[in-house]
């Protein structure tokens, strides 16, 4: 049987949940719901922004690593460079206006260090699979030395036809 974690609360049903609860959980489910069937939840269709900004509001805490704040300004300074970056990027994607994200810039000042070290995707330590042709210097040989026989043999049996 499945659970459900929804507010860093497991159940097993729906039944378990208190009515607040389950209202809350109905409203993120119906957003998450792909009505036009074709494999992309509609939250993500449309206008993102005020997809974003109507899911924001429907959840009355934001739960991050199991501490519940009730606003952007509680979390904690890591988090909200990783908000702040998100902001960025998707005004850099065309999701939302430049004027957004510098709003949420000025509103929420935070220092953009890296979080982590960036490494490469791709492990180098074995040969890859796709490489250059190069030719085979065994086939050369062979060649050279088929061709050589070749030559051998022509000049062996036009030896032997003019002195017989």
């Amino acid at each position: 049987m499945a659970t459900i974690i929804f507010n860093g609360k497991t159940y097993n049903a729906l039944d378990e949940m208190s009515t607040e609860e389950r209202q809350a959980y109905e409203q993120i489910a119906n957003m998450l719901v792909d009505k036009n069937g074709n494999g992309i939840p509609d939250f993500l269709e449309g206008d993102i922004i005020k997809n974003v900004t109507s899911f924001y509001n429907a959840a009355s805490s934001i739960n991050v690593n199991g501490n519940v704040y009730n606003n952007l300004d509680e979390l904690p300074p890591d988090v909200q460079s990783k908000v702040q970056n998100a902001f960025v990027k998707m005004s850099d994607m065309g999701l939302v206006s430049k004027d957004s994200a510098m709003v949420h810039a000025a509103k929420h000042q935070i220092q953009n260090e890296p979080y982590l070290k960036s490494t490469p995707f791709v492990s180098r330590e074995y040969n890859p699979t796709i490489e250059e042709d190069k030719p085979n210097p065994i086939m050369w040989w062979l060649m050279i030395g088929a061709a050589f026989m070749l030559c051998f043999a022509v000049a062996a049996i036009g030896i032997f036809f003019f002195l017989v």
